[in-house]
């Protein structure tokens, strides 16, 4: 039986059971091509799949992103008497840190958004106002670039203040509403793309490249990288350390938290509020976008000060 035949059983199967099994089924297809399209599903020599674990680079966190999916596989292959033995390796190297999440400033956000009209090196790059909707509303919602690249026209409520997010990750659902100044430049993009005659229809994508149609995620990648050289944004730590894309959803998690601070409001109380317009089904999961700023821990400190000054005073 060939490796191929068994992977596209194994996906099968993990689908059934609600999976989008996209990483996973990304790193499996990977490992079949780095084992050849015929290979035996008995003869992959465990050489072959510590180099495919390895890679050509450094250690990084997709050595313990490929394993799992590869012992998820095995458990099934070895379950279904397809192999008898497991080829992965017994020691397991220890995770390097964990990413740091790049929390742009508001001046770089500015900085960003001012260098949409200069950022294009050729006419295949998308169009300046398209990137600059696009950031606005990953920030402005705190919208994973898959949702809002996966948004329609029916999707986009503007007299309602309100978008659809649609099967987003692990099937979900939900209803995000948008601020009157997100409102106001999704409106302009709009206005736009029906003067160049892009389609009406209530299934078409709401953001769409030159050719009218909807935008690959690696697109938008490609564009982000070009717009964040051209600002001038970088940190130390080489290029796996640069600030991403997905950041600007981190970065409004913690520019909100950090309102609700200067606010004066009762973030435990609000934190749930949070989660669930994020698209989590759990509080931990949001807790991972909250990354420490000096100005998130400023605020956090003041509040912790009246909280003890109040509890000095009752004593």
């Amino acid at each position: 039986m060939t490796l191929l035949h068994v992977v596209e059983e194994y996906a099968a199967f993990r689908r059934t059971l609600g999976e989008k099994f996209g990483v996973n089924g990304q790193v499996l297809r990977a490992f079949c091509k780095a084992m050849g399209k015929d290979a035996s599903l008995q003869d992959v020599a465990p050489e072959r799949v510590s180099a495919f674990l390895r890679g050509t680079g450094p250690l990084t966190a997709s050595w313990h992103v490929k394993h799992n999916a590869l012992l998820g596989f095995y458990r099934y292959a070895i379950s279904r008497e397809f192999v008898a033995h497991s080829p992965l390796p017994v020691v397991i190297p220890k995770r390097p840190p964990a990413f740091q999440p790049y929390i742009y400033s508001q001046a770089e956000l500015r900085h960003l958004m001012d260098a949409t009209s200069l950022y294009q090196r050729n006419r295949g790059s998308l169009e300046p106002l398209t990137v600059k909707t696009l950031l606005l509303l990953m920030y402005g919602a705190a919208l994973r670039a898959s949702e809002v690249l996966s948004l329609t026209n029916a999707d986009v409520d503007l007299l309602n203040a309100v978008i659809t997010v649609r099967n987003s990750k692990f099937f979900k659902s939900r209803l995000v509403p948008i601020a009157p100044m997100t409102i106001k430049i999704l409106t302009e993009y709009a206005n736009g793309r029906a003067s160049c005659g892009d389609s009406h229809e209530a299934e078409s994508p709401f953001f769409v490249g030159r050719k009218g149609k909807q935008i690959p995620l690696n697109t938008l990648e490609g564009a982000f990288q070009q717009l964040r050289q051209h600002a001038g944004l970088h940190r130390e730590g080489g290029p796996r350390c640069q600030p991403r894309l997905h950041d600007l959803r981190h970065t409004s998690a913690v520019h909100r938290l950090t309102a609700w601070y200067r606010e004066g409001k009762d973030v435990q109380l609000l934190l749930p509020q949070l989660s669930v317009y994020m698209g989590h089904a759990h509080l931990a999961a949001t807790q991972v976008y909250l990354t420490m700023t000096p100005e998130l821990l400023h605020e956090a400190s003041l509040r912790f000060e009246l909280y003890a000054k109040r509890e000095d005073h009752h004593d």
